[in-house]
């Protein structure tokens, strides 16, 4: 997989007006061909005024912000921008994540994040939900990803692997066509659109653990992905076939290996079936790694530095609308 940019709290990438000239130049062109425009102000685009505002952590780089009754949605379509809501339990940070868009790219991404003004979430581990509306061309084939929009998981990492006792997972996901948020995602749907990407985990390991929060240096990229979409969005290493399986909940994974182009060892559990929701450990399809043989597998006394949650954006023929309306991530001691 290739490299994807992480920016934290403390960055400020992309000026929102940058962002906001390359959507309508792209409006500009779907009207004159004929095609709607991107990303139609809904109940569920967030277009409203605003600068953001504290409740997401986003001050001014908000492209908009509403709030109702205590619950703030705010939406940004810079091409990086980290997102911190404050909260009382497990901190999070989101982040459009755009790493892969350049000024000869024809499309646009929006993050849509929703919070809670009191601060306090249906459990301690509960994250603020979102949404991500975005539309690509197919990019050139030595780098066909243009966003992996994604949730990552704060304060907690970097942490041994072995000092781990669980890695709760609670969560629901959705895609569909079209700006708004769809209540299930119909595949077929999905394939006559054209959409290829994926939906995943992503997490970095190393021996150093410096390295392991740092995507760039990582000696190991560990992925769990509940779905993909379309020939574009494959595992590295699938061609060769799955190394092994394993069952959890219900949902069986086959694990691919292989090395990417920073010379990474990619290891990715990929669900044999598309799982919007799932709920339980993941640890085991970690620790299932120390039985394998050989260099490409990490050690218990490595380091997990990164633990993200997001969609790899490569391309669609029309806008569609990744939602989770649900997730909550206990890495447990």
């Amino acid at each position: 997989m290739a490299l994807r940019l992480l920016v934290n709290t403390g960055l400020l990438a992309i000026p929102i007006g940058g962002s906001v000239g390359t959507l309508l130049g792209i409006d500009a062109h779907r009207s004159a061909t004929g095609q709607p425009p991107l990303f139609t102000s809904d109940g569920n685009s967030n277009t409203g005024s605003g600068s953001g505002g504290d409740s997401t952590g986003g001050g001014s780089g908000g492209s908009g912000s509403t709030t109702n009754n205590g619950v703030t949605n705010t939406q940004y379509c810079q091409s990086s921008y980290g997102i911190s809501p404050p909260s009382d339990g497990q901190l999070y940070t989101l982040n459009p994540n755009q790493w892969g868009v350049t000024d000869t790219t024809s499309g646009a991404l929006c993050m849509n994040v929703t919070t809670y003004n009191n601060e306090t979430y249906a459990t301690k581990q509960t994250a603020p939900g979102f949404s991500v509306t975005w539309q690509f061309d197919p990019g050139p084939s030595t780098q066909p990803v243009h966003a992996f929009p994604n949730i990552m998981v704060d304060n907690v990492l970097p942490i041994e692997l072995d000092k781990m006792t669980k890695v709760d997972l609670d969560l629901h996901w959705t895609y569909g066509i079209g700006n708004t948020v769809a209540s299930s995602t119909v595949e077929s749907t999905l394939t006559a659109d054209n959409l290829q990407t994926n939906v995943a985990i992503d997490m970095f390991f190393d021996s150093d653990k410096t390295n392991a929060g740092n995507s760039t240096l990582a000696k190991y990229e560990v992925m769990v992905w509940f779905a993909d979409f379309g020939s574009a969005a494959q595992p590295i290493g699938l061609s060769a076939g799955a190394v092994t399986t394993k069952t959890l909940n219900g949902t069986t994974f086959s694990l691919y290996t292989g090395t990417n182009s920073a010379k990474q060892n990619v290891l990715s559990w990929v669900a044999t079936e598309t799982t919007e929701e799932f709920t339980g450990d993941i640890y085991p399809l970690i620790t299932d790694l120390y039985t394998l043989t050989g260099d490409i597998y990490p050690s218990n006394s490595d380091y997990m530095g990164i633990f993200q949650f997001g969609t790899e954006a490569f391309s669609s023929d029309k806008n569609v609308t990744f939602s989770v309306p649900k997730l909550s991530i206990d890495i447990q001691k």
